[in-house]
């Protein structure tokens, strides 16, 4: 596991997400070999044929539940995502909804990569934080039900904002995840994969 991913959270936690609707789905992109692999990824990184499978069933268990649009980041493997959970339904991108740019770090092992610090080419955590929150109240803003289709440390910075504890499967890739607002906080339930 990366190192300072519990920092991630703190720092992202420690201003509330204002969010005027009271529920979103949430899927993290497919698989790709640099998961797989366990590297730090380019944007341009495909789905691999796991990740493929794993999109198409996460718009399978979406097929009947109400999303009027899907907001996917532009990165390829989200990208791809976004579009088959969309399927015959809208779908639009943000780029703040985009991973965190990782600069010299890509390419580099996973395991090793260090979320507080600052590669050069890249992002700060506080920029990233800051994006991720600017493209999350952006993609909220769209009438009706919004699908979010990003990545792992955009689901850590949202949930941290809503103060919603992660499991380890919920961060699974293409888990499909329906976040909603109960008695005033936010629950988060996993919807389970056929």
């Amino acid at each position: 596991m990366a190192i300072g991913l519990d920092v991630l959270t703190v720092k992202a936690g420690e201003e509330p997400l204002a969010c005027e609707k009271d529920r979103f789905y949430f899927v993290r992109h497919g698989q790709t070999a640099g998961n797989f692999s366990g590297i730090v990824q380019v944007p341009t990184i495909p789905l691999d044929e796991t990740g493929t499978n794993q999109a198409e069933a996460a718009s399978a268990l979406l097929a009947d539940h109400k999303i009027d649009l899907v907001v996917a980041s532009p990165f390829k493997r989200a990208y791809d995502t976004g579009v088959a959970v969309a399927g015959s339904r809208p779908m639009t991108v943000n780029p703040n909804l985009a991973e965190r740019l990782f600069g010299e770090f890509m390419g580099t092992p996973s395991s090793e990569l260090d979320w507080t610090k600052s590669p050069a080419g890249g992002e700060s955590m506080a920029e990233f934080i800051h994006r991720t929150r600017t493209g999350f109240t952006q993609a909220l803003s769209w009438p009706g039900e919004v699908a979010i289709v990003a990545h792992g440390g955009n689901l850590r910075v949202i949930a941290a904002g809503l103060n919603v504890p992660l499991t380890e499967t919920s961060v699974g890739n293409a888990h499909p995840l329906l976040f909603e607002r109960v008695s005033g906080g936010w629950k988060m339930t996993e919807l389970a994969l056929v």
